[in-house]
């Protein structure tokens, strides 16, 4: 009998009494049915659920049929603790040569988002960290400084920048200028409801690069890219 798992472009988390959903690869947030969102969980419980209920999962295409090949296991976001936003440090000059470079990839990053899928730029953005990762240090290696100063240096010029900012803009642009610089990060895409609101911030371990923690901490984390 097929095994079938939650489609990889999709990731949930549970918000008071619902699930919200993000689709990546369509780029949209949904709620399920109420007995359909408890036939899934049940489901991925190991506790099963009806041939109905499963069939319109898969119709859906909320639930796949698992293949040969081992999908990679989702990286988890760390409760943020700290924010390097607010905290007191003194700063460098910056450099021109950082100033361009912030410009460049800011700019670029926005052309991505608007002629690619949220996917395509997600599992770039996946493959270059790991890539980097195969070939530098352990994060515990080399000095937090690393990472406060090249994060604050990304910031400063992010203000000369004359493109709007915006949250998913600016982390997936800080997380690819960080990369650059040997430093692995998260960008953690968080929701909250009552209103709705959907976000996304960089983060290394506790540490949250361009927002406050009470932000963050306002937000439930649905993915971790």
């Amino acid at each position: 009998m097929a095994h079938y798992v939650l489609r990889d472009d999709l990731s949930y988390c549970r918000v008071g009494e619902r699930l919200v959903f993000l689709d990546v690869g369509k780029d949209r947030y949904f709620h399920l049915p109420c007995p359909l969102e408890q036939a899934l969980t049940a489901y991925l419980d190991g506790a099963g659920c009806s041939d109905t209920d499963r069939s319109d999962l898969i119709k859906r295409s909320i639930l796949v049929e698992q293949t040969d090949i081992a999908a990679g296991s989702r990286p988890d976001a760390k409760p943020a603790t700290r924010s390097a936003m607010e905290a007191t440090s003194q700063s460098r000059n910056l450099r021109v040569s950082e100033l361009i470079e912030v410009f460049v990839t800011v700019l670029v990053t926005r052309i991505a988002l608007k002629i690619s899928t949220l996917k395509s730029i997600l599992d770039g953005l996946t493959a270059d960290r790991h890539a980097q990762a195969a070939r530098s240090e352990p994060l515990a290696e080399f000095p937090e400084r690393r990472v406060w100063d090249a994060a604050a240096a990304f910031r400063r010029a992010r203000l000369y920048v004359p493109i709007e900012m915006r949250c998913l803009l600016d982390s997936i642009a800080m997380a690819r200028f960080l990369l650059r610089r040997r430093v692995p990060t998260h960008v953690v895409f968080g929701i909250a409801i009552d209103p709705f609101s959907a976000h996304c911030w960089v983060q290394v371990d506790d540490l949250v690069l361009n927002d406050t923690v009470g932000n963050v901490a306002s937000h439930t984390p649905i993915r971790v890219v």
